[in-house]
């Protein structure tokens, strides 16, 4: 993608992100949840523009309905039902539907998508993510986040992320298992949120 392209990138991700949330939630905790944060929620055929305000409110409110931990795992949850309308509408674009892609070897192939996927957030969601190596694990940082204004907020956003790299990883290998877990957290006082993937599978 480029900065010259007419397309709403922050709009399409937050549909997206919507149609997730839609699989996880039923359609009275969807209402319940969008009436608690004070914001309207769009029908299923309706155009949807979430502005950041909208974005912190709901993630409080996912919090306040479901307490700190069921709220990381619900965003977890969505973030996994989230990935294949991610590929929809990103994938092509962003060479996961490359040849030279699709034949690099499971490791390689897998650190190559996590580049793709950081640019795509970056491009969508004024997310920048900084993805780096260790000996045996990427770190996935989130090293700037234009809406993450609340700890709450961003520790949100990185448990839907959690949940996205997992189904990507499981995508991109051919069904193998690699553990991602968040290693550090701003809602626990740490500089940034971080996921650590292994490099390699657990199968």
């Amino acid at each position: 993608m480029t900065e010259s392209e007419p397309r709403n990138c922050f709009t399409e991700m937050t549909q997206v992100v919507l149609e997730g949330a839609r699989e996880v939630l039923n359609s009275d905790e969807m209402t319940a949840l969008f009436e608690s944060a004070g914001v309207r929620l769009p029908d299923e055929t309706g155009p949807i523009s979430a502005p950041g305000n909208d974005i912190q409110r709901l993630a409080k409110a996912l919090e306040t309905r479901y307490g700190p931990l069921g709220s990381r795992g619900t965003a977890v949850r969505i973030g996994r039902a989230s990935f294949q309308g991610v590929m929809q509408v990103f994938g092509s674009e962003d060479g996961f539907e490359d040849e030279e892609y699709r034949m690099l070897p499971v490791r390689k192939r897998a650190r190559a998508g996590l580049e793709k996927l950081a640019a795509i957030f970056e491009c969508a969601c004024g997310i920048h993510v900084a993805v780096t190596t260790e000996p045996e694990a990427w770190l996935w940082t989130l090293a700037d986040c234009e809406t993450c204004h609340d700890p709450r907020v961003e520790t949100a956003v990185s448990h839907f992320m959690l949940g996205l790299l997992r189904e990507y990883l499981a995508w991109s290998s051919g069904g193998k298992v690699f553990q991602v877990e968040e290693i550090a957290c701003r809602a626990d006082g740490d500089p940034n949120c971080v996921l650590r993937v292994l490099r390699l599978p657990l199968d």
